[in-house]
């Protein structure tokens, strides 16, 4: 298990700290906007009103303690260059930084940040892996070289276990959970996921279902290899 720090809680904030904490890590979540904190309570591992440019205030929730860090602060530039700054200093290895322009991935680069996101080319990134035509429904990458992928179980394995896939010996991935949908009246049916259920940790002996989305992580590689052993939905 990794520790992560997301440092904004807006949409793209919000949708990364859930996303990371229903994958199994540890996630501590940061704004200084209490109804934002209040909308995150029992989502992520930790959630804490503070001011991020405040060193001392990051110290005190061991920040200086996690795996990687996500400043996703959103417009405030400023905000952004102050809190990659004391990230750095505080010896994070992965810093993961939101802009907007060229100018802005520059300077974050120059101060400490090791990694800066344009989240809409990441949205259109996703968005075109959702649409393409594979079963990928929702496609998430965590770092350079791995990814979290929600994919749509082809007719071919309906009524099959999750031990026939093999998929951590055999395909190098890890389950984290199925999407078990609800509303089967059609693929329009993907994207809205307000009556879907999740099943964590799924037994070897649990049989797929028709509609059943399984959610894994893996390398890039091994992810697109698998997902394309399957035949598009018609």
């Amino acid at each position: 298990m990794k520790r992560f720090l997301v440092i904004g809680l807006g949409r793209f904030g919000m949708s990364l700290a859930e996303t990371l904490y229903t994958g199994g890590e540890e996630v501590i979540a940061v704004d200084a906007d209490m109804d934002r904190i209040e909308q995150m309570k029992d989502r992520v591992s930790h959630v804490v009103q503070l001011d991020s440019t405040d060193p001392d205030a990051l110290k005190s929730i061991g920040a200086d303690q996690v795996d990687t860090a996500v400043v996703a602060i959103g417009e405030n530039f400023e905000a952004s260059v102050v809190t990659t700054a004391i990230l750095k200093e505080l010896g994070i290895e992965e810093i993961i930084v939101r802009a907007y322009t060229e100018r802005e991935k520059k300077i974050l680069l120059l101060i400490g940040a090791t990694r800066v996101l344009f989240v809409e080319d990441e949205m259109g990134r996703r968005t075109g892996k959702a649409i393409s035509g594979s079963r990928i429904i929702d496609y998430i990458e965590l770092c350079p070289t791995h990814s979290i992928v929600q994919w749509q179980a082809p007719e071919g394995l309906i009524g099959k276990p999750l031990s026939e896939l093999n998929l951590s010996e055999k395909e190098g991935l890890t389950l984290l959970a199925v999407r078990k949908r609800d509303d089967l009246s059609g693929e329009k049916t993907l994207w809205k996921r307000e009556k879907d259920r999740l099943e964590l940790n799924p037994s070897p002996e649990y049989r797929l279902e028709r509609g059943d989305v399984l959610i894994f992580i893996g390398k890039h590689q091994d992810l697109m290899r698998f997902t394309g052993k399957w035949p598009s939905p018609s």
